[in-house]
């Protein structure tokens, strides 16, 4: 009975790891979309150019540069569909990164938990194999 409790906690644990991974990585791609722009292109860039610093690419430039310079999406999708949907991008990411945010932090707590009982499963294990003897 034992064995196939541990089992299960590392099963249990490998799927919250495994969901943790994965929600991180969501959270470093809805920042790049969302307030990284939106940081960038509202605060950083006029502050820049007020301070006669040469004029940078925006966000939305670089994003333009990378789906129809680099990457030929133009097929799919044009230029001006991109700067309609570019503001609505930017905000649906930046309210999915608050989500990940806060969804990254109950995972890692879940995972951490997991792990407590996947330690307090082998042990009990162990010391159920020594009290057999």
């Amino acid at each position: 009975m034992m064995q196939g409790e541990l089992r299960e906690k590392e099963r249990q644990y490998n799927s919250h790891w495994r969901a943790y991974s994965i929600i991180t990585r969501m959270r470093w791609f809805a920042l790049i979309l969302g307030p990284v722009p939106l940081i960038w292109d509202y605060f950083l860039q006029p502050l820049l150019l007020r301070m006669n610093f040469p004029e940078f690419v925006t966000m939305e430039d670089m994003m333009q540069i990378l789906l129809f310079e680099i990457l030929p999406l133009d097929k799919w999708i044009d230029r001006e569909t991109f700067e309609r949907i570019w503001p609505h991008i930017m905000n649906v990411s930046t309210v999915l990164f608050v989500v990940f945010v806060v969804w990254t932090i109950k995972m890692r707590q879940n995972t951490k938990l997991a792990a407590r009982e996947v330690v307090d499963a082998e042990s009990r294990v162990l010391l159920g194999g020594f009290r057999e003897r």
